[in-house]
C-alpha cells in the first residue's frame, strides 16, 4: 500500500463502525483545541476538515485523497511541502486563517523539528495564532513502518523550534488519559502540543 495513492485513500475510508466511533473521539479532542478557520495539514480524506469552521483549508500530498475531499465540497489543495520548503505559499495572509493543525504527520518526516519551525514561520506570515501538533506515543510510533522519527515532548520543547517564529509552546497533554506512560502500552495514545503566537 502506497502512502500517496488510491490504495491508501481507500484504506482510510474503509473503517468499520467501531473504528469510526473511536476516530470520532480523537477528532473531537483536536477540535476542542482549534478556533476559527483552520489549516488541516495532511488532511487525508477530510475527516477533521469537514468538521472545521467555514473557511478552513486542507493541504494534502495524496492526489486521490484531495480528489475525495473535493468531491465532498471541501477546500482541499494538493501540496508537497518539500517543493515549497515548508513555507505554505499556497495560502495567503488574507485568507483569515486562525489555527493550524499538523496531526500524525511529523513522525513520518526526517528532521521534523526543523520542518515544524518552518511551518511556524509560515503560520506567523499568514497571521495564524495557534498551531496544534499531534504525534503518536511510543507504541503507536512502533506500529507503523512508515514512521521515520520518534517525536516526543522533549523534541517538541526544543527552544530552537520556536526561536524567531513569534510562537511559544503554550500547552501539552496526552490523549486519551493525560499520562505519558499510557503510550508505552496503548497503540492509539497520542501527544497533543499547542503553540500560540506571542508576537502580534
Amino acid at each position: 500500500m502506497t502512502t500517496y495513492g488510491e490504495d491508501y485513500t481507500r484504506y482510510q475510508l474503509d473503517r468499520g463502525a467501531l473504528r469510526r466511533w473511536v476516530r470520532h473521539c480523537y477528532l473531537e479532542s483536536a477540535l476542542g483545541q482549534l478556533h476559527g478557520p483552520t489549516v488541516d495539514f495532511g488532511c487525508g480524506v477530510g475527516e477533521l476538515l469537514r468538521r472545521l469552521p467555514r473557511g478552513s483549508v486542507g493541504l494534502e500530498i495524496n492526489p486521490a485523497s484531495v480528489a475525495h475531499c473535493r468531491s465532498l465540497g471541501l477546500d482541499a489543495r494538493s501540496y508537497d511541502a518539500n517543493d515549497d520548503d515548508w513555507s505554505l505559499r499556497v495560502l495567503d495572509e488574507n485568507d483569515g486563517l486562525e489555527s493550524f493543525v499538523v496531526s500524525h504527520v511529523l513522525e513520518h518526516l526526517d528532521a521534523p523539528a526543523e520542518k515544524l519551525r518552518k511551518l511556524l514561520l509560515a503560520c506567523g506570515r499568514l497571521g495564524i495564532r495557534s498551531v496544534l501538533a499531534v504525534v503518536p506515543g511510543e507504541k503507536g510510533y512502533r506500529s507503523d513502518d512508515t514512521h521515520r522519527t520518534f517525536v516526543d515532548i522533549e523534541a517538541l520543547s526544543d527552544p530552537g523550534i520556536v526561536e524567531g517564529t513569534g510562537f511559544v509552546l503554550a500547552a501539552s497533554r496526552y490523549f486519551p488519559g493525560n499520562f505519558r506512560q499510557v503510550g508505552r502500552f496503548f497503540t492509539h495514545h497520542e501527544l497533543q502540543v499547542t503553540f500560540t503566537r506571542a508576537v502580534p
